[in-house]
């Protein structure tokens, strides 16, 4: 090897594709989609779903990087489905798609731990935008909701002192035994306390109620 080879830097690697799935009631919305994305390199479709049982049964098969998830589908829901996810361990990224700038959908998609909330009707340069920074973690919307992400905080849960003690404990891995005793209450008034706070928080996994302490400064 000459001089001159060794002190050549190396070819630059391309970035990583990122490997999406899409799950869609609609097929012409899912054929639409695959449509605008077809064509960029940096996006790769590894599979999709119709509904949200499906779309738990062909997920580890296809190991996307970033799930783009409808909210209105049959059989399980967008929220129900990524409830579903967490309790079987999958952890794979979340886009939320919908038609809908409702605020609570927004509020809810933040407070379930996923990586945003798009509409069905953004340009082809948005879409692609917000799946890359979904898939780099945190919670990003489309440009035309960028007031319900402003107000999600506001709209978070309101709980009482000893639902944010107890919400607290949850969080971070103690049973409700533990937590009685340390709090000097029933293991009944924990459940009771858990119950209220998924009530007011619409979630109920571990992941979710962690994301509601952490969201509410518990953490």
């Amino acid at each position: 090897m000459t001089m001159k080879n060794q002190l050549e830097e190396p070819p630059m690697q391309p970035e990583k594709t990122i490997r999406l799935f899409i799950a869609d009631d609609h097929e012409l919305v899912r054929d639409g989609i695959r449509a605008r994305l077809e064509d960029d390199p940096s996006i790769e479709i590894v599979g999709e779903a119709a509904n949200g049982k499906q779309a738990i049964e062909r997920i580890n098969a296809a190991n996307p990087d970033l799930v783009l998830l409808d909210i209105n589908m049959p059989e399980m829901n967008g929220f129900e489905t990524v409830e579903q996810f967490r309790k079987l361990g999958m952890e794979q990224k979340v886009l939320f798609l919908s038609l809908y700038d409702n605020k609570e959908y927004v509020r809810r998609a933040k407070v379930l731990g996923t990586n945003g909330y798009m509409l069905k009707d953004v340009s082809q340069a948005e879409m692609i935008a917000t799946i890359s920074k979904a898939v780099q973690g945190g919670f990003h919307v489309t440009s035309s909701l960028d007031d319900c992400l402003d107000n999600t905080t506001s709209d978070l849960p309101m709980l009482t002192e000893r639902e944010q003690e107890v919400l607290a404990a949850i969080a971070i891995g103690k049973l409700n035994k533990q937590i009685a005793g340390e709090l000097n209450i029933s293991v009944r008034t924990v459940e009771s306390h858990r119950s209220a706070i998924r009530q007011k928080t619409g979630g109920g996994n571990a992941a979710s109620l962690a994301k509601v302490a952490s969201d509410l400064g518990l953490l």
